[in-house]
């Protein structure tokens, strides 16, 4: 009795451990793969008194500093509509190869709104899908990514909601993958700022919600199609605009989420509850305005020297590098100059031809351990490819010297031999003329000798 107790006992105690143990290591991963740390507002962040708006919300994200550095109503509810749009392209491009090859299935084509003129049935890569999710705002287009990615709409909405969790958005709720109106539907501006950051910094995102036309080939159901961007911040170059991404309900309900970059500067700036007759309006003077209180420290100017870049096969097999433009550090107001540091980072793949302009590196500056800003090195002259000799890292110019040098030995040693040749001639004909001269004087001695023999 006594044994079967310490046995049970043994038994509930071993399972214990093991749930503890799980449960630990459960806590652990959650915790691993989340991330609901808020971003730090700056102390001298503007408000909605500093910058007049029409739009009800609004943020703006340093991503130099890690700051917020504007606020509107921030943590209000509101519906995203398209931005919504930004999650889907981002997960389905984690998630899917851009060159796999998706069937549109008849759901997509029968969601209505902002269409990119999918075909039921028709066969389109998942690159042209993200064009036409970001440039025509295709529901279509991003219901497909979502069947694409997980294998069903349901699915795929639930994929959103966790990766909102885990990127600390605590007021956001996904009910579709393209942002038509539900009641369930909902964000604020904080979150899809913390949506937002992640998105344009995916590098394909970035380009494809930044471009202002794409040609798409040809698919088993439709000729080929032309697409140009609607969001009109991107098209002038003067906005500093890289990336956009819009959400419309009507004249009265709308949101735009942009990235600006200017001079090294970088923001992360979202309005919600605007209009669409001043959207484009506000978003431009809440950047600008922004940018233009911000005092960045200049670390390079354009066009300084910062050491030489190897060329692979090049007649010049070295090149100075220069800076592009200015760099500059963004940092908090209360930072100190000291703690910002610059670091060369060269390409090791530049391989002759290379013309002037092309970039070959980055001067990356840092504040502490951030890196805060990059500046483009450039090349200053063409470098064309070299002789066969510049395979072994030998340039041109150091070729010829070569040769000259080796042409200079060959005469320098051709005159020797030649200087050698003469005097071994002179000394042989000196030797002849000195055996000559004794020979003569001893037949001179042996004639005299005779003659005095001839006396006695």
């Amino acid at each position: 009795m006594r044994n079967g107790l310490k046995k049970g006992m043994t038994v509930v105690l071993s399972l214990l451990v093991v749930i503890m143990t799980t449960g630990a290591a459960f806590a652990e991963n959650t915790e691993s793969t989340s991330n609901t740390q808020e971003v730090k507002t700056s102390k001298n962040a503007q408000e909605e008194k500093d910058i007049s708006l029409d739009a009800r919300n609004a943020i703006v994200y340093c991503e130099n500093t890690g700051e917020i550095i504007y606020t509107k109503n921030i943590h209000e509810r509101v519906e995203p509509f398209s931005i919504t749009k930004l999650m889907t392209a981002l997960l389905a491009i984690q998630n899917l190869p851009l060159d796999k090859e998706v069937e549109v299935p008849r759901e997509a084509t029968e969601i209505g709104e902002s269409s990119m003129g999918l075909i039921a049935g028709e066969k389109v890569t998942v690159k042209d899908l993200l064009y036409g999710a970001m440039l025509h705002s295709g529901n279509d287009a991003c219901y497909t990514l979502a069947v694409a990615v997980s294998g069903s709409e349901k699915k795929f909405v639930k994929l959103m909601n966790e990766t909102a969790k885990n990127i600390g958005c605590k007021s956001t709720h996904f009910a579709n993958p393209h942002g038509m109106r539900d009641k369930n539907h909902y964000t604020t501006a904080y979150d899809m700022m913390l949506i937002s950051k992640l998105a344009f910094s995916n590098d394909v995102l970035a380009k494809i919600s930044g471009s202002k036309v794409y040609k798409m080939p040809k698919t088993n159901k439709s000729k080929a199609r032309t697409m140009n961007t609607h969001i009109g911040v991107i098209e002038d170059e003067e906005n500093n605009i890289q990336c956009a991404k819009t959400g419309t309900w009507d004249e009265n309900n709308c949101g735009i989420s942009v990235y600006y970059t200017k001079d090294g500067l970088r923001l992360v700036a979202v309005i919600m509850g605007a209009k669409t007759a001043t959207r484009e309006k506000d978003i431009l003077n809440l950047v600008n305005t922004i940018s233009s209180q911000i005092e960045g420290v200049k670390v390079v100017g354009k066009g300084v020297e910062q050491g030489k870049i190897r060329i692979k096969h090049g007649a010049k097999t070295r090149l100075e590098v220069y800076t592009k433009e200015v760099g500059y550090a963004f940092i908090p107001k209360e930072a100190s100059e000291s703690l910002i540091q610059t670091q060369v980072v060269m390409k090791d793949d530049v391989t002759a031809p290379v013309k002037k302009g092309d970039v070959v590196g980055t001067l990356e500056i840092y504040a502490a351990d951030d890196l805060v800003n990059k500046v483009d090195l450039i090349i200053k002259e063409d470098v064309a490819e070299g002789w066969f000799p510049s395979y072994l890292g030998i340039s041109n110019m150091t070729t010829m010297v070569i040769c000259g040098v080796a042409v200079l030995i060959v005469i320098l040693y051709v005159w020797l031999q030649v200087a050698k040749a003469k005097a071994r001639r002179r000394r042989q004909k000196l030797r002849k003329e000195k055996i000559r001269h004794m020979a003569m004087e001893q037949l001179r001695e042996e004639q005299s000798r005779k003659e005095r023999e001839w006396r006695f």
